[in-house]
């Protein structure tokens, strides 16, 4: 034990002489007097310096709590320079620093400046800092402010600073509102409770960038330009000797080093500095840069989701498209079905009732008791029978040409008025045998006109208008018409039949749709004009029907020809 408080009493002895050479090296350096030796050894290490704890850059408190700013460092090469040590004391605001002073409750300002009033209770070393004093406004105000500009506006101060001790005194008629940091002021101002400020440049660039102040800016400047200094108790001018003699040690390059560290970034903030414009052009080209690098990117997303959004449609289209074959196809299979049930339905009955009429008839034949006159109207009848069966089955394999797509029109050049004539004189014994009037109209000044067509099918739908016109008119007369002008020959069939409903117009030609015209299949099995349209198509034409009045039906035919030429007998 004896042994460890020996070492700490050696310990403690060093370090007391490693304080005492260093203070005594300060003061050979700064060549302190005897009676500020003896001064410095009564008070050093208790002296109280109160720092101003919002007064940045110039001096503040950190977030640890630390002395920090331009006149923390000033204060720190002094103590180095001298030997001096002080006590830093924490208070509320600068009011209360101020109130303290005059009570001798602080000895020490760091960054002060020289006022007739601080002259009462303070004294002042030499200045070591200058400043001026700003008029801080919201971005609104557009021109240039002085103090003279303020009169009749609310101007708000930090209580006792130094501008406020000029501007009291020069305007007293100025409505000020008293704040106890600049901070407060200024968040006044930016909120619109104030209309300006006076703080010195350098503090409203720190809080306007710190704080991010984006509506605030340095409206003008005052004509007061501050000199800081450090102000020290009036009763001890040694203390004011001792710091003097400090701040002249203080080289040029640690006061650039300590001013560049605090105010250049303020400054370039405040004025339009040749660094300033330079840096705002490098931000300016840099954000173009990104904005045309975008602008770029988005016209081709954009292009990128043109181009997709059509594919997207396209494929949507063709999805759709692909939708409607497929129930169309639908549609038709079932339409199909429904026509070949309708078919069979039909066909089955048109072929059983001549079969069985046969049959009937073969079997009386088979009786001996028949005799030879009813066997020979029996025969006749068998075989009237047979050749309907023949005209259903050739309506049927007609029609299943036409629907394969096995009949070709086989254009050759023949006379045309000779074919309705030839008709005419074919179809006359049928019509008389029905008790009607068949009549034959050629609507052309020529007795032979060529055309380029297809006789055999011409000849086929001729047959198939003018028996379906002799079948279905009870009495009455049927008309043939023909006409051939410019490229187009017309064929109209006209009767005084039963005629049609206005709502089966279109459906009269569709095959086995006879069930809504019961009239009409009374011997036939509604093929003959399904083949007519079928044939017409076939030779790129076209059919249709209209009423005859006051009763009766008109069927006409269009077809496109070639005509060759005429032919005279």
């Amino acid at each position: 034990m004896k042994e460890i408080l020996t070492k700490l009493l050696v310990h403690i002895g060093l370090l007391t002489t490693i304080l005492a050479s260093s203070q005594l090296m300060a003061q050979e350096s700064i060549r302190l007097s005897a009676s500020e030796t003896e001064w410095l050894k009564q008070h050093n290490g208790a002296i109280r310096l109160a720092p101003d704890p919002k007064f940045a850059p110039f001096e503040y408190f950190d977030d640890q709590g630390a002395y920090a700013g331009m006149g923390a460092e000033y204060i720190r090469l002094i103590e180095d320079k001298t030997g001096l040590q002080f006590s830093i004391v924490k208070m509320a605001d600068w009011e209360s620093i101020v109130e303290a002073a005059k009570q001798q409750e602080v000895d020490v300002f760091g960054v002060a400046a020289i006022t007739e009033q601080r002259r009462q209770y303070m004294a002042f070393t030499t200045p070591y800092l200058t400043t001026r004093g700003v008029i801080i406004t919201r971005v609104g105000v557009t021109r240039e402010m002085s103090l003279d500009d303020l009169k009749g506006m609310k101007l708000t101060l930090v209580k006792d600073y130094v501008w406020d001790d000029f501007i009291s005194l020069d305007y007293p008629d100025m409505q000020i509102d008293y704040v106890s940091d600049p901070l407060v002021g200024m968040r006044k101002v930016s909120f619109g409770v104030s209309d300006a400020m006076v703080l010195s440049m350098a503090t409203a660039s720190y809080y306007i960038e710190e704080e991010g102040f984006t509506n605030l800016k340095v409206a003008g400047e005052t004509d007061y330009a501050v000199q800081f200094s450090i102000a020290v108790r009036k009763d001890w001018p040694e203390l004011v000797s001792i710091i003097n003699k400090g701040i002249e040690q203080i080289s040029e390059q640690e006061r650039e080093t300590i001013n560049k560290r605090w105010l250049f970034h303020q400054y370039k903030a405040a004025y339009w500095s040749k660094e300033l414009i330079y840096g705002i052009l490098l931000v300016l080209a840099g954000v173009l840069g990104v904005l045309v690098i975008m602008f770029i990117f988005n016209k081709r997303l954009n292009a990128l989701v043109k181009e997709k959004t059509k594919a997207l449609k396209e494929e949507q289209n063709q999805l759709l498209e692909l939708n409607e074959k497929l129930v169309t196809a639908r549609d038709k299979a079932t339409e199909s079905e429904r026509l070949t049930k309708a078919f069979l339905t039909n066909i089955s009955h048109e072929v059983r009732t001549p079969m069985n009429s046969i049959i009937g008839f073969a079997q009386l034949i088979e009786m001996d008791q028949v005799s030879k006159a009813d066997t020979l109207h029996y025969a006749s009848l068998m075989i009237k029978g047979g050749k309907q069966l023949l005209s259903i089955l050739d309506s049927i394999i007609q029609l299943s040409k036409m629907e394969s797509g096995v009949v070709k029109p086989v254009n050759e050049p023949f006379d045309v008025l000779n074919l309705l004539r030839e008709t005419h004189e074919l179809m006359l014994p049928l019509a008389k045998k029905a008790g009607l009037s068949f009549h034959l109209q050629l609507n052309t000044p020529n007795q032979h006109q060529r055309i380029n067509s297809d006789r055999v099918l011409l000849q086929q739908v001729l047959n198939n208008l003018i028996s379906n016109a002799i079948k279905y008119t009870p009495d009455g007369e049927v008309q043939l018409i023909g006409e051939c002008s410019g490229q187009t020959l017309r064929i109209v069939v006209k009767d005084t039949g039963i005629g049609v409903d206005e709502a089966d117009k279109e459906a009269i030609f569709q095959p086995f749709r006879q069930e809504k015209h019961r009239l009409y299949i009374e011997s036939g099995a509604g093929l003959g004009l399904t083949t007519v349209k079928k044939i017409v198509e076939v030779m790129n034409g076209r059919v249709w029907l209209e009423a005859n009045q006051p009763k009766g039906t008109v069927f006409y035919v269009e077809l496109p020809v070639v005509c060759v030429g005429e032919e005279s007998q």
